[in-house]
């Protein structure tokens, strides 16, 4: 994933050549500060510099479901840039930087910077896998099986071990389970041989 500095050096040779008239705002937020709500007016569009947002939307009854989180580097709020509200919330999870671009500055850094608007569609793609594969794995009943196809969905190609970014706690509001059931579909896996656990890191000894 292309680094934001690499967009902030485009965003200010735009400016430099006038095509937009501002270059990105750095916003500085405590854990647990909103970004914004589902439905407020889709101005900008955000950067994770450091940190982590959670991306949630708010049920009917009142109960939050957890989209996907947004690490360094990476945008979000793309929703912005063709729509008039924002259609999730977004919360800091931890103490975190970001910048923030208004919506059609950053369409002129797509139409004006081709190689930028590569990086930024690779970067949608990878949102929308990770989305489909939190919505797959939601589906699996047993909490075991459920936890051990979200641990392959963390492997990359070619390798049998992934690394547990997130604590426990935020791994099981992403797949909708609780945290007790988490820790102990993990020993199970480990008793029955299926993976090895050291902290962070998980090796697969089975397929």
């Amino acid at each position: 994933m292309e680094s934001l500095d690499s967009y902030m050096r485009a965003f200010n040779r735009l400016f430099e050549q006038r095509l937009i008239d501002r270059t990105p705002s750095l916003l500085t937020l405590k854990a647990g500060e909103v970004v914004f709500h589902a439905e407020d007016p889709a101005e900008r569009i955000f950067g994770v510099k450091t940190g982590k947002i959670q991306l949630v939307r708010y049920l009917d009854n009142g109960q939050m479901s957890y989209q996907y989180p947004v690490n360094n580097g990476a945008w979000f709020g793309e929703r912005a840039l063709f729509n008039d509200v924002y259609s999730s919330s977004a919360i800091a999870t931890t103490p975190s930087q970001l910048i923030a671009i208004p919506k059609q500055n950053f369409l002129a850094l797509l139409r004006y910077e081709p190689e930028m608007s590569v990086h930024f569609t690779e970067q949608l793609t990878e949102q929308l896998h990770i989305a489909k594969n939190l919505m797959t794995v939601r589906c699996i009943r047993s909490a075991r099986d459920r936890v051990l196809v979200y641990l392959h969905s963390l492997k990359r190609p070619g390798q049998n071990t992934c690394v547990l970014e997130s604590p426990l706690k935020a791994i099981a509001e992403q797949i909708c389970l609780t945290p007790e059931v988490v820790s102990r579909s993990l020993r199970k896996l480990q008793d029955d041989g299926t993976i090895q656990r050291n902290q962070r890191k998980i090796t697969f000894l089975k397929g």
